[in-house]
């Protein structure tokens, strides 16, 4: 019995050893790994134009990210020019934003170059696509000693954002999805650079095909995102009240609030040769500031209709926005296709130009539940 005792520790030393040997053959050093984290997708002169960053880990190197790119017909076909420029094998599969330029954004179809992120399986698709009004290169190459590398510093702000309802989360397999829905068209988040800062800017509203309609600030984005029944308990608004302006250096007669539990209700019909929504909306509020010299308490249902006929007028002048560019952001087309599916199959095909004939009905009933601390 003592020999299988031996040759049971001999197998047992030899499995361990292979493994180990294995291992260090086939482990990769960060050092010597490159993982491009930002992809960065623009036009000059009418060429594609790619960027990538990947973060540098080393603590000789002060600089946190290094950048690369080039004109290229397909990111499929840059990879040797990738490779040209970073050390070690480029593993770019592991992007968390995808920055996309408004001039490409004006030609029809540009999805179609992020074709290679969906036909290998092992690539992610939970990037978050941005869109910036300006050259890409600026982003890319951002630096700035408070903030992490831009990729990480993109993520955590579009997803804070969507938190707050001030932007759409749109990541790529959001994106695929809502290009190839003819009931709704895509939107994405949009940044700028200002006094040296990446700053959230809202929301840019596509066409079916993908090209630049329109962009959102963040109160439109939130009103947006109500419409979608995506924003969450704390969305904060503020509207005028009209008839209170007062003549100071600052506005008077702004009131800002919260919205804790909302109820949203949308029905479709047909009639009149037409499509018509009745959106009907149902919330408590709580109020966060105001300037103007109210007596909250004693007058808070008619400072909640107040706010109430307010509210309603963004929401039908933003429908008025998308009707004026044919999109369908909202996603009113998924109750046209639900609740009456003949009338919309008619229609699919150009649904934009239906929805531009359609009639909205919005009814905002706000009701006052704090007022805060102070009066």
């Amino acid at each position: 019995m003592r020999w299988v005792k031996t040759l049971s520790a001999v197998v047992m030393g030899c499995t361990i050893f292979l493994a180990l040997t294995g291992c260090s053959n086939d482990k990769t050093n960060l050092e010597d790994a490159t993982v491009p984290l930002a992809l960065g997708l623009d036009v000059i002169d009418e060429k594609l134009r790619y960027y990538i960053s990947a973060p540098v880990f080393s603590r000789d190197i002060k600089k946190k990210s290094r950048e690369g790119g080039g004109i290229a017909e397909g990111l499929r076909q840059s990879r040797n020019q990738q490779d040209a420029q970073f050390p070690g094998a480029v593993a770019g599969r592991n992007y968390q934003v995808i920055i996309v330029g408004k001039k490409l954004l004006q030609y029809k179809d540009w999805f179609k170059v992020l074709d290679v992120k969906f036909r290998d399986p092992r690539n992610t698709v939970t990037d978050r696509i941005i869109a910036y009004d300006g050259p890409v290169t600026d982003v890319i190459h951002f630096q700035a000693k408070d903030q992490p590398p831009t990729s990480v510093f993109l993520r955590g702000l579009i997803d804070s954002g969507s938190r707050r309802s001030t932007t759409v989360k749109t990541t790529e397999q959001e994106l695929h999805r809502q290009m190839h829905d003819r009931a709704i068209t895509p939107a994405i988040s949009e940044i700028m650079i200002e006094n040296g800062k990446i700053l959230l800017k809202g929301t840019t509203l596509l066409s079916q095909e993908g090209q630049y309609r329109d962009s959102l600030s963040y109160q439109e984005t939130s009103l947006l995102q109500i419409l979608k029944k995506e924003a969450k308990p704390g969305v904060s608004l503020t509207f005028p009240v009209e008839g209170m302006q007062e003549q100071l250096p600052f506005n008077t007669d702004l009131v800002s609030f919260s919205i804790g539990d909302i109820s949203v209700k949308v029905k479709s019909s047909h009639d009149h040769d037409r499509f018509q929504y009745h959106i009907k909306i149902n919330a408590f509020i709580s109020i966060t500031e105001k300037f103007l010299e109210y007596e909250l308490l004693e007058n808070s249902e008619e400072m909640a209709s107040h706010l109430s006929k307010e509210m309603k007028k963004s929401i039908e002048k933003l429908i008025d926005k998308f009707q004026k560019h044919k999109i369908d952001p909202v996603g009113f087309g998924l109750y046209a296709r639900a609740y009456h599916y003949p009338l919309y199959k008619a229609a699919q095909d150009n649904w934009g130009e239906e929805l531009a004939r359609a009639q909205f009905h919005v009814d905002v009933d706000l009701r006052i539940g704090a007022t805060g601390a102070v009066e």
